[in-house]
């Protein structure tokens, strides 16, 4: 039986994408080493999954990049409508690649190279408090019922509004 949250099943959708893409053994390899630093399944599939938008988006040689290389991919990252907390995360997981790429690992002894030694990745990415205004309103929650399309759905519908705030 199957693990519960898939992300065996995850892992291995990411790993064939990988494959197929520029420096997809490299990244391959990346992976290899960070299951053997004892990453949980969890983080190798969001690893792997930021890797994929990460390898599509880079032009370059991992091994041989360059500041402006890397700021190119930060720039792009920055520009994209992503949350605070994932662009923090790819910018992690690109920060590691290059220091695997230049050193051979990842390890958190091992210093990162001055290439990626400039990329933040801690600070404040925003409240992720729930506001009053992103709550549903009576008139939403009617036309949720309304659009559920049996009486399962509609019963799930019911006690997840009544059971919030």
């Amino acid at each position: 039986m199957g693990e519960i949250y898939g992300f065996d099943d995850a892992i291995r959708r990411y790993r064939r994408i990988i494959t197929g893409l520029r420096h997809g053994s490299l990244a391959l390899s990346f992976l290899d080493h960070l299951t053997s630093l004892g990453l949980s399944k969890a983080s190798l599939a969001k690893y792997a999954s930021h890797l994929i938008t990460i390898l599509r988006v880079m032009d370059f040689d991992p091994a041989t990049a360059t500041r402006r290389d890397v700021e190119r991919v930060v720039a792009w990252l920055n520009s994209q409508p992503y949350k605070g907390w994932t662009k923090r995360d790819k910018k992690l997981v690109l920060k590691r690649l290059i220091k695997y790429a230049k050193y051979g690992s990842c390890d958190r002894d091992m210093p990162y190279p001055t290439e990626v030694s400039w990329i933040k990745v801690r600070g404040n990415y925003g409240d992720t408090r729930v506001t009053p205004d992103a709550l549903l309103t009576p008139e939403d929650f009617e036309a949720l019922v309304k659009a559920a399309g049996n009486r399962r759905d509609n019963a799930m519908i019911y006690v997840l509004f009544e059971g919030g705030p």
